[in-house]
This record gives C-alpha cells, sequence and structure tokens, in this order.
C-alpha cells in the first residue's frame, strides 16, 4: 500500500535519491553535456560521462550570476538554486580545454498541499495498427507495461487490438477501465500493491471529444483514504507543420473545457502522447496546460532515470538521445505544486542497446505522483 503517512521536504527525498545513468555518448575533443539524476527546489544534482576533475557550472537560463562547483567524478551538485526557475548547466575539465554544450533543466516548485497517495502512472503509445507486426510485438508491449510497475497506464493507439490486449492485461490484475477505438486507461485493480478501485459507473468516467481527439477519462477512489483521483489518456495531432501545431492547441484547449465540465472528481492527470515539447517551437500545449494549472511531471520530479533518452525510437535499437531540455512528447501533466518523487525512461538495455523484439516505436514514460 502506497500511502504516504507524512510528507516530508521533497529535498529530503532528492538527497538520497541519485541514479547513475548510462551517460550519452561523448563527442572526441569534448566533454559529454550534464543530465539531471536528483533535483530539490534549491539544488540540482547532475550525471555526464568521463573521468577526472571537472567544473561544474549553472546559470540562470533568464540571465544572472554563475555559480560553479569543482568535482572529482563525473557526477556534482548545485546548491543555492531558487524553486521553479530554469538553469543551464555546463561542464568543463579541470584544465579548460574541454568544455561541454549546456543543458537547461528547470527546479521543481516547492510543494503546497500535502499528500496523502502515492501513484505511479505511465503513458505508452504502443503503435498497434500504424506499425507493422502486432502478433510478434505484443507480448513485448505486455512485457513493457509490467515493467513500468505503474497503478495507472495511458495507452494510446492501441487501434483494433482493444479485446486482446486487455485480455493480456487483465490476466495481469489490470482491468480496462475507459477507452475509445484507439486510446485506453488501464488501472491495476489486484496484485500485489493495488490500490485503486474502480466503481464501473457510467458517471465516474467518460470521453471528452475534443477537436477530432478522443480522449478517455476514468475517476479511481483511493481503497484506503476514499480520495478520488481522474486520468485522461491523451494522443494529440501528429506531425510537424503549423497545421498540425494549430491542431494540437485546438484539441488541448477543448481538452481542458470538456474535462471542467465532466463528472470526473479529484486532481486530473492527463498522460499521453501529445506530440508537443518544450524543444518545440515554445512548446504551445505545454503553455496552454499551463495556465490551466499543469505542469508537465519532468519539471516537477525529484529524481530521473535515462532522462537523457528520447521516448520516441523509430525501432531504432541504440538509444535516441535527446539534445535539449524536456525534449519528450510522451508526458504526463499534473497539477502544479504536485509533487513528484521520481520520473522515468522506461527502456530496458542490454550492451548499450535496446532489448528485441522493440514494443513500440515509443518506450513508456513514468513518474511517482504524490497526490492529496
Amino acid at each position: 500500500m502506497r500511502i504516504l503517512r507524512t510528507l516530508g521536504v521533497i529535498g529530503i527525498v532528492a538527497s538520497v535519491v541519485v541514479s547513475v545513468l548510462a551517460a550519452p555518448a561523448v563527442a572526441r575533443g569534448r566533454v559529454d553535456a550534464p543530465w539531471v539524476v536528483a533535483a530539490t527546489p534549491t539544488s540540482m544534482t547532475l550525471d555526464w560521462a568521463g573521468t577526472g576533475s571537472y567544473r561544474l557550472t549553472a546559470r540562470p537560463q533568464a540571465g544572472g550570476r554563475a555559480t560553479s562547483v569543482r568535482t572529482r567524478t563525473s557526477t556534482g551538485t548545485v546548491t543555492g538554486l531558487r524553486a521553479g526557475r530554469s538553469y543551464c548547466f555546463a561542464v568543463a575539465r579541470s584544465n579548460r580545454t574541454e568544455r561541454s554544450r549546456s543543458y537547461c533543466h528547470s527546479t521543481p516548485r516547492r510543494v503546497g498541499t500535502p499528500a496523502t497517495t502515492s501513484i505511479r502512472v505511465a503513458t505508452f503509445n504502443v503503435c498497434a495498427s500504424v506499425c507493422q507486426g502486432w502478433k510478434t510485438r505484443r507480448d513485448a508491449i505486455v512485457r513493457r507495461v509490467e515493467e513500468t510497475d505503474a497503478d495507472v497506464v495511458a495507452v494510446q493507439e492501441l487501434t483494433g487490438h482493444g479485446f486482446d490486449f486487455g485480455s493480456q492485461m487483465s490476466r495481469r490484475g489490470f482491468v480496462q477501465a475507459a477507452q475509445t477505438s484507439n486510446e485506453v486507461v488501464l488501472v491495476r485493480t489486484s496484485g500485489p500493491g493495488a490500490h485503486l478501485q474502480y466503481v464501473g459507473d457510467v458517471e465516474n468516467d467518460g470521453v471528452v471529444r475534443a477537436a477530432g481527439a478522443a480522449s478517455p477519462w476514468i475517476t479511481m477512489h483511493d481503497t484506503v483514504t476514499g480520495s478520488p483521483y481522474t486520468f485522461v489518456s491523451v494522443h494529440l495531432e501528429a506531425g510537424t507543420s503549423r497545421s498540425a501545431a494549430r491542431a494540437r492547441q485546438r484539441q488541448a484547449r477543448a481538452l481542458i473545457r470538456g474535462m471542467a465540465a465532466s463528472a470526473a472528481r479529484g486532481p486530473v492527470v492527463y498522460a499521453g502522447d501529445f506530440n508537443s515539447s518544450r524543444a518545440r517551437r515554445g512548446d504551445p500545449v505545454g503553455r496552454i496546460l499551463a495556465r490551466a494549472g499543469y505542469t508537465d511531471a519532468y519539471q516537477q520530479s525529484t529524481s530521473f532515470t535515462r532522462a537523457w533518452m528520447s521516448s520516441s525510437n523509430g525501432f531504432e535499437s541504440r538509444p535516441r538521445r535527446e539534445v535539449r531540455y524536456g525534449d519528450h512528447i510522451d508526458r504526463i501533466f499534473v497539477p502544479s505544486g504536485t509533487a513528484v518523487s521520481d520520473w522515468e525512461v522506461v527502456a530496458p538495455l542490454r550492451h548499450g542497446r535496446a532489448v528485441r523484439p522493440m514494443a513500440s516505436d515509443h518506450h513508456p514514460v513514468r513518474a511517482t505522483l504524490r497526490l492529496p
């Protein structure tokens, strides 16, 4: 049972969690860019590839005085930062002959409301019909879902295979609680750690149809506290054109309006393939959600695993490595101020390459949310 009896300062959590990542490859003659592994509202711990002594520098992205620390390992912590501010980090060897490019990340905002329940949420675009080979990939997809160890999984692009997938997951303690022809919300209702109850009442779930996108949602209740929580599976317009970008903005606005008018109860969590990221044209979808009071769990987390890895893989076994802050299109949005204890791209690797058969052209993304 993941019930928080007390919620301490999230900085305490982060101070004891520093995940050592398989760091990105190093370009010859250049130190690798650092990536965040742990954060508090006032500090950031980063990791990079290499050996020797380094200077890690942090500079406010909006401008201001830089802070630097020296380290004899390929990890370092910068303190004295401000909550909810974005900083750019760079690494240089002590002899200053090599310097990395910058990587920017924001410190999490301070948590306002104490949490009562910890819920693991994942999102996974399984590309069931657009991509070939469902029969050979289905078992791998099921394994990826199991490996998320999530309480709730938002699934996208399940087109035509909902019954087959649902029967597989039901044997593993999940109920396919809300769905359209393409998108699904899975909830773990039995087995070790299960603590969410699905009533199945039509008033407790539904579908929001938003400017061409249909997003299923489900309200669940914690079995101990009785608190309600709502989860939405989202898939916005794909494509890189300006018309696709405008379509995503219309869909995001309509989705927010639709959920506000629905019978959903408790905090609402949006998880899915948003086809928009912080690094792409200013992330208009993220700004729309921010104005509605939501934050990407990636920005609010206090620990990270494989933050450098793209959640979109294109079936390439060599991991795609992000070079820009938050360039992930598979995202989990939480009410602003929600505590998030970890964020991860769930992608098992063997000898530095993705385990085959690859489940989809996306990897699952998972976050552990501390909800009131």
